[in-house]
């Protein structure tokens, strides 16, 4: 089961955690919605939120914080 999320994080960020992202054999897949604004999906399976919210919490160290959409479907 897959569960996707959106959030806002720095313009800069972006790149920074979508490489980290990557490095982490299926964590999740991260698309960019706008650039501009920062806007970001996520699509993760529910068994590796627990480690992805630690990724993203981890990421606080790089000033990259992660606002989350309420309008997601």
């Amino acid at each position: 089961m897959e569960k996707i999320r959106r959030f806002t994080i720095t313009r800069e960020g972006i790149g920074f955690f979508k490489a980290i992202l990557e490095s982490y054999e299926e964590i999740g897949i991260m698309t960019v919605i706008d650039g501009k604004t920062g806007e970001i999906e996520l699509i993760y399976p529910v068994s590796a939120e627990a480690d992805l919210m630690a990724i993203m919490d981890d990421m606080k160290r790089f000033d990259i914080l992660f606002t989350e959409a309420r309008d997601v479907r």
